[in-house]
């Protein structure tokens, strides 16, 4: 199984290289494009990375496996003031899916959460990825109702799905 960590302040390099295989892997799923994420230098990275490795505005985890140096997961958390945790990027690496690699992320994030004080997770997710869908209402996520258009498409649109802390 898994170990999930949060992000250290060192590893801009580390979360870069995630979020390109998450992009590449599934890159009809992301508001960003690989190119983009590309075009970041590496002290967006180091930004990013000491931003995210403490405090309760805004967080990434990654889960990690003892045979492989690169996490096999990751996943990314912001707060609103609003009692909110937006999660983001959840991905798991081909041949870590469906067991239990994003679940312990998701957790993860709620733990965060809770320790922040918020109530309520929510994302938004494409509406035509109904396997991304189906995961989340098995975790408890449940659909608001509320959508909105897809960035890279606006023809498509995101719904709003959120799970009660």
């Amino acid at each position: 199984m898994p170990a999930v960590r949060r992000l250290r302040p060192d590893e801009g390099l580390v979360l870069r290289a995630v979020r390109l295989a998450a992009l590449a892997d599934a890159p009809g799923d992301a508001t960003t494009t690989v190119a983009r994420t590309e075009a970041h230098g590496d002290d967006h990275w180091s930004e990013a990375a000491a931003a995210n490795a403490s405090g309760p505005l805004q967080a990434t985890f990654f889960a990690e496996v003892a045979d492989r140096t690169e996490p096999v997961g990751v996943v990314g958390a912001y707060a609103n003031r609003d009692g909110v945790v937006n999660l983001f990027g959840l991905w798991s690496a081909p041949g870590y899916r469906d067991i239990g690699v994003a679940d312990d992320l998701i957790h993860a994030v709620a733990g965060w959460a809770r320790e922040a004080g918020a109530t309520r997770l929510r994302l938004w997710v494409v509406e035509r990825n109904e396997y991304a869908r189906r995961y989340y209402d098995g975790q408890g996520f449940r659909s608001t109702g509320q959508a909105m258009p897809y960035e890279p498409d606006p023809r498509l649109r995101q719904v709003e799905m959120v799970l009660e802390l």
